[in-house]
């Protein structure tokens, strides 16, 4: 029984042996490239991305458009404008023409404006920063044309009726009241002013309200005649929309703009100095320390950025405080000292800051804050390829879904051809990034970081922070 038993097995096995020799051959293919084909590579899709096209026309206006297979486009007007350019009469301006611009124009009434809007189903937005302001839609590629078209008679035909010029005061002021009522861009807000004090750089967006009630339809228009200028304007264009297309349109629309003799704005100059707001009634106490930064064109801005990936940030909704990546975020949740953090580099035409929020309460603000300076001290002298590397992954990973939306890509090249006066390629961008080393890390941050005057801002319970001099007395203290 028992040989037979093997001698059974054996049978089955050469079978299935054999079997498997047939599946093998009827399965592969005569001249099968399966083994030889494999995903195209990163650089090569960066490299084959559609480019940037450029045309200027005659009284200055930039016409920049990418060209994408989809269904969707984006399509923006971007000016050098915003609260750095206003005087202190004018502060606000540029934000309140914000809730003017879709409300009317000489050509078309505010009900005829809505139903064309809500028949494209077009997206119509706009925001304002210190230094740039931005009108854009986003609407079905089929429709660019005619999106763009409202767009531009909007921004220069407005009618500035003076019934919505009242009505839309309310609605800011109410606006206004909810600004103040957030204790991070309040803390912001008094950033810039103590960083920039005594330049309109550390003027607000919204300006004072007391600006507010002033405006008038000839104030607004001032402004806009003041610095709409065809020079400082960039019309940027990314979807299913052709480069001619959109110059002709340009053409048609803008080219009737007249360039103005506009003054340079006024230069910065930055004080190392501190503000506080104590309130006691709030929970948690909004802190900011920050320092002088590389400006927006300045080749340091790429490795500050890879400093502030180094950094990172956290809140306490995050798991897994104690194997976070962030050498910061590991101090701050093993001593619990703060509910969150966060680094940030912002950068200006020709300057920029450099520094940490936090959100914690009395008793932890000065264990933060030394954290926080040890952690510029290491940054200057001791940071490592690996922690370069990771933040470099980091760095590259958010360029790339920042444009991957015809919305992040407009924004972009807006951004990109008012301060540069071109958009770098993908492929540019990472190769600036590849290119930062540990060595050059070092070198900045000791250049920014190491023995200089900080700002530091603070909203709220703010008894258990330092005094300033002697959170100054920490910039240079190397013992890490």
């Amino acid at each position: 029984m028992q040989m037979w038993f093997c001698r059974q097995f054996d049978c089955s096995v050469k079978s299935m042996l054999k079997f498997n020799k047939v599946l093998n051959k009827v399965w592969i293919p005569v001249k099968s490239r399966r083994y030889t084909t494999y995903p195209i590579s990163f650089t090569y899709h960066l490299q084959n991305l559609p480019a940037t096209q450029y045309t200027k026309l005659s009284n200055g206006v930039t016409i920049a458009t990418e060209e994408r297979e989809s269904c969707n486009a984006c399509v923006g007007l971007f000016m050098d404008a915003g609260s750095r350019y206003e005087s202190n009469t004018e502060n606000g301006v540029a934000h309140f023409f914000e809730h003017l611009a879709f409300k009317g124009t000489h050509s078309r009434c505010k009900s005829d404006l809505a139903t064309q809007m809500a028949c494209l189903g077009a997206k119509y937005k706009c925001f304002t920063t210190r230094e740039m302001v931005a009108y854009y839609v986003e609407c079905l590629s089929a429709d660019t044309l005619v999106a763009t078209e409202i767009l531009i008679d909007c921004i220069f035909n407005n009618s500035f009726d003076k019934a919505e010029i009242e009505q839309e005061k309310q609605i800011v002021y109410l606006e206004m009241i909810d600004h103040d009522n957030d204790p991070h861009k309040v803390v912001f807000d008094y950033l810039h002013a103590s960083a920039f004090q005594g330049t309109p750089l550390a003027q607000t967006v919204m300006g004072p309200s007391s600006n507010l009630y002033n405006f008038t339809d000839t104030t607004i228009c001032r402004y806009l005649s003041k610095c709409f200028d065809p020079g400082r304007t960039v019309l940027a264009a990314v979807g299913g929309i052709k480069h001619e297309q959109l110059v002709e349109l340009a053409k048609s629309y803008l080219c009737k703009l007249e360039p103005l003799n506009f003054e340079d704005m006024d230069t910065y100059r930055y004080t190392g100095s501190d503000v506080r707001f104590r309130d006691d009634s709030m929970p948690t106490a909004h802190v900011v320390i920050a320092v002088e930064g590389p400006s927006f064109s300045d080749d340091d801005r790429v490795v500050m950025e890879v400093a502030r990936f180094i950094m990172g940030g956290w809140d306490r909704s995050q798991p897994g405080g104690l194997n976070h990546p962030a050498r910061l975020a590991r101090t701050i949740t093993r001593g619990n000292l703060c509910d969150s953090y966060q680094a940030f580099n912002l950068n200006y035409k020709d300057c920029g800051l450099f520094g940490v929020h936090f959100v914690a309460d009395t008793m932890y603000q000065d264990d933060i804050m030394m954290s926080i300076q040890e952690e510029f001290m290491y940054l200057s002298m001791c940071v490592t390829k690996t922690e370069v590397d990771r933040a470099k992954n980091f760095l590259k990973a958010k360029i790339l879904s920042e444009t991957e939306s015809s919305l992040g890509a407009c924004m972009d090249i807006g951004r990109c051809t008012l301060y540069y006066g071109c958009r770098p390629s993908l492929p540019q961008k990472m190769d600036a990034v590849d290119s930062v080393t540990m060595d050059q890390v070092r070198r900045a941050c000791y250049q920014y970081l190491f023995n200089q005057c900080p700002v530091v801002a603070a909203v709220g319970p703010t008894e258990g922070l330092f005094e300033y001099p002697r959170i100054r007395s920490y910039m240079y203290w190397s013992r890490v």
